[in-house]
């Protein structure tokens, strides 16, 4: 299947594809690797990314949980970053595997950063007025039971819907670059 020819005006054929030969009449059969490379996505290392950067997202939402604002601005920071991470990790911009796995991650990174946020802010009230000792890993572990009560559930389920909407906005670029370079295809 291969075929090699060394006059300077040729060209070579590596796997039936042609390719120019080298400057001083050397072949290069390799030179079409990095195009094959670049179509390549590695999707277990993009859900790495994905899940790494969306930690990032995730710790910036519970951080600004932390001072009394709805940190509904960082479901779209954290799909942006999820994306990116999917994108730098996976090498392919624009894939809708990528962009439905950045939203998986970014959805579960706001979740638990919501969820952590909810417990620090019942870890930091009640650590002082229980006597026994009281960790934030207690708290963790008491907040199914917080959320049991309406108002704290209608509270949690609104702050993730707010997150989740403006996830959406981020996600809606994406979602339509990676349709219309998957139909370019």
């Amino acid at each position: 299947m291969e075929h090699h020819e060394t006059n300077q005006n040729e060209t070579q054929t590596v796997y039936g594809k042609p390719e120019a030969s080298g400057s001083q009449g050397e072949a290069f059969p390799y030179q079409s690797a990095p195009q094959q490379s670049q179509n390549r996505e590695n999707v277990i290392a993009g859900i790495v990314g994905a899940f790494l950067f969306s930690l990032i997202g995730g710790v910036l939402y519970f951080i600004i949980y932390q001072f009394g604002y709805i940190a509904g601005i960082c479901g779209l920071i954290t799909v942006v970053l999820s994306s990116f991470g999917y994108q730098l990790f996976s090498g392919r911009k624009n894939s809708l595997k990528g962009v439905f796995i950045s939203v998986i991650m970014s959805a579960l990174s706001i979740v638990l950063a919501e969820y952590l946020g909810l417990s620090y802010a019942f870890y930091d009230v009640y650590r002082m007025e229980i006597s026994a000792p009281f960790t934030f890993f207690d708290a963790v572990r008491m907040t199914p039971e917080i959320l049991e009560e309406s108002e704290v559930m209608a509270a949690f389920v609104k702050d993730l819907g707010i997150a989740f909407a403006l996830g959406a906005v981020a996600s809606f670029s994406n979602i339509r670059n990676a349709v219309a370079e998957s139909r370019s295809r």
